[in-house]
């Protein structure tokens, strides 16, 4: 069968399987109930039941619930706020799974609590929870809790529709219409048209609906969005600010400090930014994700100790979740191998080799377990054999899809095994090559040293590296300045295609874009630059830690746009949806929406 009428079909299954469950007939529903208590879990088991659901899944710890999460799909949640036995909270476990994209929006996801408060009640309302229920209730007030939560989502099916076939262009259409109309659910449709947009990579009209949505009801999940759009724009001084802001208002809004940590990093303010994420597992001690970030930033600080409490924590919690992410693996099987421990480095690389089977397709996961095979040959058959692994590990550097983690990663095996009297044949040259193609930015120079701390040479080359990366910026630019840009953009394009830089790719289509009424073979050279920059990416001229692809902290799971081909890491090369597109600032929403409608056969 065709794989485009397979995802088809697909989508056209989940949307037949949400349409069953938003009808009366509870008979075809799946649910999920979490709760530590045997007896209140039969309860609600039988209260259900009562309502006339069949299929009921029970789990007593919050870690079993993600694990079925995970693997199944439900129409139901009703979790439990406190789990005695574990340190996660129900909250945690939910904003886990949003951030990892495992929960449809079409999943009605009930909080279970002996008490509330308005910080609880405006949390879950930052998590998109569908409501939190009091104990003790019976079957009729949950009844009525699943009946309107169930009222939104049948208001909101044709977005959810649109969403689940991947017609993404209409989807967002239908929410703009929503909020241009003040429909009902408005603000809720605002929230995940913008995210659509944002997604995308329509970043100015992402904008213009977050700034509207602010006007009419200033929203931290809308003030938040503003800041991701900076930062996806590539602008961190801007988005800084904002965020500045919003958590003076509420500095326990734990994605506005991963947004900030986001932020600080680009800016190059790493020690600030490990406070940032500090604050973030502070908030939330058991959320998977903020552990293992706020671990790898301190690994490549040179902070052993507390990076490797944080990543061991995190695999504690997470190994097995499709959340945990193959990095932290990779960095505790290296700081093993530091400290020469290689019953345990061999744990951790076979953990990782147990992930990479079961992600076959993961060319990630594949460069990692060749990083750690390095290593593993050195220590099983000494010098030679782990030079002829190492060779074939870095045949990948001028790859374009070889990114600045796994280049970070190849950088480590070097400093090493730089260690004593091994010599690394050609070892500076390709730090040089490294160095050339990521070392954009002080921010980007300094992480990569910090992957290579162990080899002082190593950070020297880097650092000369950066500095002629910058050189050939300038010198590009110069012609630009002496009013040749054609010139600029060739001499910026050769030395980008050479390295793979990316800041210079984009540098050069930047300036094409700029002049490009004064340069006379402007086509032929956007038709040069155009394939590269979508090669490239704007990613790979950023600091990331772990998966790039995973939803950012703040944004809306939208399972459906949550594979990677459906995240762009670069904007389109002309970022209007239509030529309407082209509207200038403070244009009302309601012209927007039509901008959106035209778009719909612009390829997703």
């Amino acid at each position: 069968m065709n794989p485009i009428h397979t995802v088809a079909l697909s989508g056209q299954n989940r949307v037949m399987s949400w349409n069953r469950s938003l009808t009366n007939d509870f008979s075809q529903a799946t649910a999920l109930v979490a709760d530590a208590n045997t007896t209140t879990r039969s309860v609600m088991g039988a209260q259900l039941r009562e309502l006339g659901v069949r299929s009921i899944r029970q789990a007593s710890r919050a870690s079993d619930a993600r694990k079925h999460l995970e693997a199944q799909t439900f129409d139901i949640v009703l979790c439990e706020q406190d789990f005695p036995q574990e340190s996660v909270t129900g909250q945690e476990l939910l904003d886990d799974l949003r951030r990892g994209g495992m929960l449809p929006l079409t999943t009605i996801f009930i909080m279970v609590t002996p008490e509330a408060s308005y910080a609880k009640v405006s949390e879950a309302a930052e998590s998109m929870l569908d409501c939190y229920l009091l104990k003790p209730f019976t079957a009729a007030r949950l009844m009525d809790r699943i009946a309107q939560a169930r009222k939104r989502k049948v208001a909101l099916q044709d977005i959810y529709q649109a969403i689940e076939e991947q017609r993404f262009f209409q989807a967002a259409r239908l929410c703009l219409e929503r909020f241009d109309a003040r429909g009902e659910y408005w603000p809720f449709a605002a929230r995940v048209g913008a995210e659509l947009l944002l997604r995308l990579a329509r970043f100015d009209l992402a904008q213009k609906l977050y700034e509207a949505m602010v006007a009419a009801q200033p929203e931290p999940w809308a003030r938040l969005g503003l800041a991701r759009v900076q930062l996806e724009l590539g602008e961190p001084y801007k988005a800084k600010p904002l965020l500045e802001s919003l958590l003076q208002d509420g500095p326990n809004y734990a994605d506005a400090w991963d947004n900030m940590a986001r932020s600080l990093m680009e800016l190059g303010q790493f020690e600030e930014a490990l406070t940032a994420y500090k604050s973030a597992t502070d908030i939330t001690p058991s959320s998977v994700a903020r552990l293992q970030r706020h671990g790898m930033l301190a690994f490549y600080l040179g902070d052993k100790d507390e990076a490797i409490g944080f990543l061991e924590r995190s695999t504690r919690l997470g190994l097995g979740s499709k959340m945990f992410d193959a990095q932290t693996l990779t960095l505790l099987a290296m700081q093993r191998f530091e400290i020469d421990e290689p019953k345990q480095f061999r744990g951790f690389m076979q953990d990782l080799r147990t992930m990479a089977e079961r992600n076959p397709e993961s060319v990630r996961m594949r460069r990692m377990t060749e990083t750690l095979h390095v290593l593993d040959v050195f220590l099983e058959l000494g010098v030679e054999p782990a030079l002829e692994a190492l060779a074939v590990l870095t045949a990948a550097i001028l790859e374009p899809d070889f990114d600045f983690e796994a280049a970070c990663n190849v950088l480590s095996v070097f400093a090493l095994l730089s260690t004593g009297d091994i010599v690394l044949p050609d070892a500076q040259a390709v730090v040089h090559k490294i160095g050339l193609r990521f070392a954009t930015s002080k921010a980007m120079s300094e992480l990569l040293m910090g992957a290579a701390k162990k080899h002082p040479v190593y950070c020297e080359v880097l650092s000369s590296s950066n500095t002629q990366v910058l050189w050939q910026l300038d010198q590009g630019l110069a012609h630009s300045r002496s009013g040749d840009p054609g010139k600029s953009v060739e001499v910026l394009t050769s030395a980008g295609v050479a390295s793979l830089n990316a800041k210079m790719i984009e540098t050069a289509w930047r300036v094409l874009k700029r002049y490009e009424a004064d340069i006379p073979n402007a086509a032929e050279l956007g038709k040069i630059l155009e394939p590269w920059r979508q090669k490239l990416g704007t990613a790979h001229n950023k600091p990331v830690l772990g998966d790039r692809n995973m939803r950012q902290s703040g944004g809306v799971s939208l399972r459906g746009m949550d594979s990677p081909p459906l995240q762009p890491t670069m904007a389109p090369s002309n970022p209007s949806l239509g030529a309407e597109a082209q509207t200038p600032p403070g244009t009302p929403v309601a012209e927007v929406s039509v901008v959106v409608a035209t778009s719909e056969a612009a390829p997703n």
